[in-house]
């Protein structure tokens, strides 16, 4: 029996298909993108270079509306901790499992 007459399970055709098709695609010419670039711009000079500071634009708003921000998530940050230590809570409280331990033993 020749090889050409076992058949191939169908992933690997198509992963044999996919292969073929990605290394024809890398055979095809890149676009000149030097040509894409006007005159102008490739004669001009590099931008210059300045501090970030004068790039990032300060905080919007006063001084006032900081501190009412700060205390809302502080507030929110107060409720999250409390919701968070009533879920770690034990769900049943001891009174109730011991009277379902007391009914499982029968």
């Amino acid at each position: 029996m020749f090889l050409s007459e076992v058949p191939m399970p169908p992933t690997r055709t198509a992963l044999i298909s996919a292969l073929i098709a990605v290394c024809l695609t890398g055979c095809g010419r890149a676009p000149e993108l030097d040509a894409t670039i006007p005159d102008g711009l490739r004669t001009a000079d590099f931008p210059a270079l300045v501090p970030i500071e004068t790039l990032i634009d300060p905080l919007p708003g006063s001084l006032e509306q900081s501190e009412i921000e700060l205390q809302k998530l502080q507030i929110r940050h107060e409720n999250l901790r409390s919701r968070a230590n009533r879920l770690n809570r034990p769900i049943v409280d001891e009174q109730t499992r011991a009277r379902m331990r007391a009914g499982v033993a029968g």
